[in-house]
């Protein structure tokens, strides 16, 4: 296939055809030309295959190769509409299609705009109209008046924005939803892989997100001058490094999980993790998924909780008691109230067993950490019938921010710099 495909119909004369070819042929000698012409009526005349033959030969003293497509019932806009959207399918993978729907009769032309405003192609559309002001006595436009106007808006191109506007807004079910009939090829095709990598790190699949976010690089760097697709393109080169870190870091918590001593490695990236929740939990805030919000501010709260102690060296998932000193067990002990330590560490004992470590949250942060308890304990998903509005769920987001900082002792704005999905 030519990186352009050229396609017209075929009306009573050469010159609107040779006009088109001209132009198209001047910007790039990669071209292939495509007549679709009706079957000739009783009588008619030129036919409409005299001129089908007119144009071949003007298009092939450039060099420019010609096929020719026949509609056998040019006045049925079914039968029209068929023959188009098959000569769509054949030229869909062209990095550039112009359609120059001129001649030919109205249901044709008709038939052909519409086939290439809803067909799913990989490059740009150009539609192309040969007209002029100036007529001979049968109403055709003289050569030298001949002007082309073209227009370049397609169904793929209304896709592609509206996927690209649910994702600015952090909606990638919807986003999704709008490329599922976007070209796997072309800029939409970077568009639609773009997206999906977007939703399963939303979905905490770091290591499927990655895979994506890793082969998609060369094809970002290459989008970076495209003004509409650049905020995403650079977003994904940003995103490389954190994605790598975060593939990386699950598997060795999930080995954690099953009683295997975490890395010494994987501690510089725990950090990374606790700020990418903080960083879903405000997605879901932006997407007015209000309740979602609060539940993942708790889980970044939890979350930091584990992460602090592997960081000590304790694995909140299979605690090995013994090997603590006798004073802090007491003091987590009496802090639990209990006569026994549990088999596992949440949120709470987490914190006591912290605070038996000497490091412990000060009444201001103990009270915010109550407020993001209550809101998530009370809401549908958890234990209540509570709905949560957006001024707690904005202030339950600001308070785990400020929360999960206190627990790890650090600041997490460059973490959460790092993984945030917002375009620049």
């Amino acid at each position: 296939m030519s990186a352009t495909a050229v396609i017209i119909t075929v009306g009573g004369t050469a010159g609107p055809i040779v006009k088109a070819v001209e132009e198209a042929h001047a910007e790039t000698t990669d071209v292939t030309v495509f007549l679709l012409y009706g079957r000739s009526f009783p009588g008619q005349k030129p036919s409409p295959f005299d001129v089908v033959a007119e144009a071949q030969r003007a298009c092939e003293a450039r060099g420019i190769p010609v096929r020719i497509h026949e509609v056998t019932d040019p006045e049925d806009i079914n039968v029209c509409l068929d023959e188009a959207r098959r000569l769509f399918r054949e030229v869909s993978g062209a990095e550039r299609i112009i359609v120059n729907f001129t001649g030919g009769t109205k249901p044709l032309s008709a038939a052909v705009v519409h086939a290439a405003l809803t067909a799913e192609l990989s490059g740009a559309l150009v539609l192309d109209y040969t007209g002029g002001a100036r007529r001979d006595e049968h109403g055709r436009v003289v050569p030298e008046a001949m002007r082309v106007v073209r227009s370049g808006r397609t169904a793929t191109e209304q896709r592609l924005q509206q996927a690209l506007q649910s994702a600015q807004r952090s909606n990638y079910r919807e986003a999704r939803f709008h490329c599922q009939m976007l070209p796997d090829r072309g800029r939409a095709g970077f568009v639609k892989q773009a997206i999906e990598a977007l939703f399963l790190w939303d979905e905490f699949d770091y290591e499927s997100s990655h895979g994506i976010v890793q082969r998609l690089q060369g094809w970002a760097r290459a989008l970076e001058d495209d003004p509409l697709i650049a905020p995403l393109a650079q977003l994904f080169i940003r995103l490389r490094e954190p994605s790598q870190h975060l593939k990386r870091l699950l598997p060795a918590l999930r080995r954690a999980q099953e009683g295997e001593t975490l890395e010494v490695s994987a501690h510089d990236d725990l950090s990374l993790l606790v700020a990418d929740i903080l960083e879903n939990s405000r997605r879901r805030l932006e997407e007015e998924r209000l309740t979602e919000s609060v539940l993942r501010a708790y889980r970044a709260i939890e979350s930091a909780v584990q992460v602090q102690l592997l960081r000590l060296g304790l694995n909140p998932w299979h605690p090995q008691w013994d090997a603590l000193p006798e004073n802090v067990r007491v003091r987590f002990l009496e802090l639990l109230n209990a006569t026994r330590e549990p088999s596992h560490l949440t949120l709470s004992t987490g914190l006591a067993l912290l605070d038996a470590l000497g490091q412990s949250l000060d009444a201001e942060m103990r009270k915010r950490l109550m407020d993001v308890q209550q809101a998530r304990n009370f809401s549908y998903l958890e234990h209540g019938y509570l709905r949560c509005d957006r001024q707690r769920a904005e202030r339950v987001q600001e308070y785990a921010g400020v929360i999960c900082e206190a627990i790890l002792n650090m600041s997490l704005a460059e973490q959460r710099h790092k993984v945030r999905h917002r375009w620049e």
